[in-house]
């Protein structure tokens, strides 16, 4: 909540909803319609998205390979769209990339986490930049952020333009 009120409540916040559904519920009464949720498994491009029904609302959840993420990411560092700024969570999330291992088979590449490692930081940048350059980012996304500060039309004429 402190780095939403920081950016004036203007983010999108994109959770990872895999291990537990019903945090999206929790999400979507303090953040609104910013939430776009994310569902990481071993498929998934983003294209599939399921609408969940909420008590207030519903939320868009894009499925996801956990491969496909990484993947993504490695392509962005490798074309230079994506650098990371010196600090401490920018060096944390590179160790964790870095200590990816991948394991190949006849069917594809799978990255995994050494045991007792963590992979939340690279997992997050990965969701970034996936979430980034997605092709509902402004218009579905966005655009409900935008849409609270829109100035609303007033009349020219008749008694509403004087209220």
């Amino acid at each position: 909540m402190e780095v939403d009120a920081r950016y004036q409540h203007n983010a999108v916040i994109a959770p990872d909803l895999s291990n537990d559904a019903s945090y999206a519920e929790v999400l979507y009464e303090a953040f609104g319609q910013r939430v776009v949720g994310i569902q990481i498994g071993p498929a998934g491009d983003g294209t599939t998205i399921e609408t969940r029904l909420l008590k207030h609302g519903h939320v868009r959840v894009y499925r996801l390979g956990r491969t496909f993420l990484l993947d993504y990411l490695l392509q962005k560092f490798r074309a230079g769209q994506i650098r990371l700024i010196d600090g401490e969570m920018a060096r944390r999330a590179f160790e964790q990339l870095s200590a990816l291992e991948f394991e190949r088979n006849a069917e594809r590449v799978r990255y995994i986490c050494p045991p007792g490692q963590h992979d939340d930081l690279a997992m997050s940048l990965a969701m970034l930049a996936w979430a980034a350059d997605h092709p509902h980012f402004m218009q579905l996304w966005v655009r409900p952020i935008e849409d609270r500060y829109r100035p609303k039309k007033v009349p020219k004429f008749g008694w509403p333009s004087f209220v």
